[in-house]
């Protein structure tokens, strides 16, 4: 867990903030996130820290049931204790601790990652947390940080909510360089799927595109209880022995190098880690039109969106599009400017200390 260390070159009136995890392994694109921003605003001399409601998961269904519990129990303690403002980190975390917070409780920062209109329309169980936590935004929160414009949009359906909301992107590195030229090699072209295996994310559509693909290869770097079920479903398509399953794996950025175009055929995206690692890597992407996606793609993204709902057709027209035309050195290198502009280390470090400043500042 990383601690809060002071900074003698930093102003003595720093603000602080504590950012609330509801556990703190696996780490995935919110606990990810949280380290990075946490470790930029230290950097900067906050004083901000890490805290997990649940600091060792159980497995199984009666530990994940016991971690429930006692997750609802430390974020009611938390709340409650006298200290700096916390800062909510997803609204799973907003589930388990503004419903215990009266007033006189100590401040709280809502960070949102998770909320989009594409979410909440295709998870029903995902809107009905959304509605119970919504409301709570709006009362018990003294500011509510959104990761993305898409977020931001959503946020606004909900009154008393959107006027309170500010978006500051998540850290994303920017090199300075353009990455090694991609070398050639035999066979068809190669698609790279980067994510998870559930139905959110669409795993389906990439592999039905394939079927309209016959040269092309697709590598899968995701994992999850579906696995079996979409191996399953490739061998049916008739495409098992043109799809490599890579489950959870650390070898993104080695495939990244190997692969022609990105495919990301996920219905919804909050922010858009994949994309942008695509980009960074200088491979084109071809996604679902998202909001979010419509944010990034071309302009951070090079590469194209296909609109939503989409076709196995469809989606492999466009995947064509992009392997015939792929975009040019300059349009990475002009998208790589336009990611350096957007995600400006200090500008994120600027737009954290005046929300906590805000916050701090209030009675």
């Amino acid at each position: 867990m990383i601690m809060g260390v002071p900074n003698d070159t930093c102003a003595p009136a720093a603000p602080a903030a504590v950012f609330v995890l509801s556990q703190a392994t696996p780490v995935r694109g919110m606990e990810r996130a949280a380290t990075d921003v946490v470790d930029q605003l230290r950097s900067a001399g906050l004083d901000a820290t890490l805290h997990a409601l649940v600091r060792a998961p159980r497995t199984g269904r009666l530990g994940r049931l016991r971690d429930l519990a006692a997750s609802f129990a430390a974020a009611r303690r938390l709340v409650q204790q006298p200290g700096p403002p916390l800062v909510l980190v997803g609204i799973w975390v907003g589930l388990r601790v503004l419903p215990f917070r009266r007033s006189g409780d100590r401040a709280v920062v809502a960070w949102e990652h998770s909320l989009t209109r594409e979410r909440r329309s295709a998870l029903r169980s995902f809107d009905l947390v959304a509605r119970l936590v919504l409301p709570l935004y709006a009362r018990r929160v003294a500011r509510v940080v959104a990761v993305s414009p898409a977020v931001a949009s959503a946020l606004a359906d909900q009154p008393g909510v959107g006027a309170r909301a500010v978006v500051v992107p998540n850290p994303v590195a920017v090199a300075p360089h353009r990455p090694p030229a991609a070398q050639p090699r035999p066979g068809g072209p190669r698609l790279l799927y980067v994510g998870g295996l559930e139905p959110l994310k669409n795993p389906e559509l990439a592999l039905g595109a394939l079927v309209h693909l016959p040269d092309a290869h697709l590598e899968v770097a995701g994992g999850g209880a579906r696995l079996p079920a979409l191996r399953e479903r490739a061998v049916a398509l008739g495409v098992g022995d043109r799809v490599t399953w890579h489950g959870h794996t650390d070898r993104v950025p080695e495939l990244l190098a190997a692969c022609d175009a990105v495919v990301h055929p996920s219905r919804s995206e909050t922010f858009g880690y994949a994309l942008l690692e695509a980009a960074a890597a200088h491979r084109p992407v071809v996604a679902l039109a998202t909001e979010q996606a419509g944010h990034l793609v071309p302009v951070q993204v090079p590469g194209t969106t296909c609109a939503a709902p989409a076709s196995a057709e469809a989606f492999a027209a466009a995947v064509r599009s992009v392997l015939e035309v792929p975009p040019s050195a300059a349009e990475f290198d002009a998208a790589r400017a336009a990611r350096a502009r957007a995600y400006d280390p200090a500008e994120l470090v600027a737009g954290w200390r005046d929300v906590l400043a805000e916050v701090a500042r209030r009675p």
